[in-house]
């Protein structure tokens, strides 16, 4: 019997092998947004002709990957209603939207497309301190959603 114990199948192939493949690279919410062109200009100066071809991209990710419009309801609204007030009075509203985001995410922790999102709002917002920025993070996540929209199922 011990001689049997040795002659078990391997489970997996010799090829298997850690890390990335390209395939799962490709895959990955962090590798798109990484490898899409983020600029923080966008937010700190303005929006240039490579903004909506990033906003294509990753809106076209977030919809192919399971972000639906009642999923970002809630934080697009929250996010509008500050862009409608002052940022200074509003700036306790804007730090909490960090934790919504987070929140949101902790509910479907599998959802690629909620994924690209929390990546894309996390990065962005490090660049937002007054009122223009906040208003080019709005225009940057209007874009991004527009094309979520398009692509969109629901």
């Amino acid at each position: 019997m011990m001689g049997d114990y040795n002659q078990r199948p391997k489970k997996y192939s010799s090829d298997r092998q850690g890390g990335y493949s390209n395939e799962n690279q490709a895959a990955d919410p962090k590798y798109i947004f990484e490898s899409a062109g983020y600029k923080a200009e966008w937010i700190t100066n303005e929006a240039d002709a490579l903004l909506p071809e990033f906003a294509d991209k990753m809106g076209k990710y977030m919809a192919d990957n399971g972000l639906t419009n009642s999923k970002i309801r809630s934080i697009y609204g929250e996010i509008k209603r500050i862009q409608m007030g002052e940022f200074e009075k509003e700036k306790a509203s804007f730090y909490l939207l960090k934790p919504k985001v987070a929140y949101a995410l902790g509910r479907d922790k599998k959802n690629k497309g909620l994924q690209l999102f929390k990546f894309i709002f996390d990065r962005s917002t490090k660049d937002v301190s007054d009122q223009k920025t906040y208003h080019n993070f709005c225009n940057l996540l209007e874009a991004i959603l527009a094309y979520h929209k398009a692509n969109g199922r629901d």
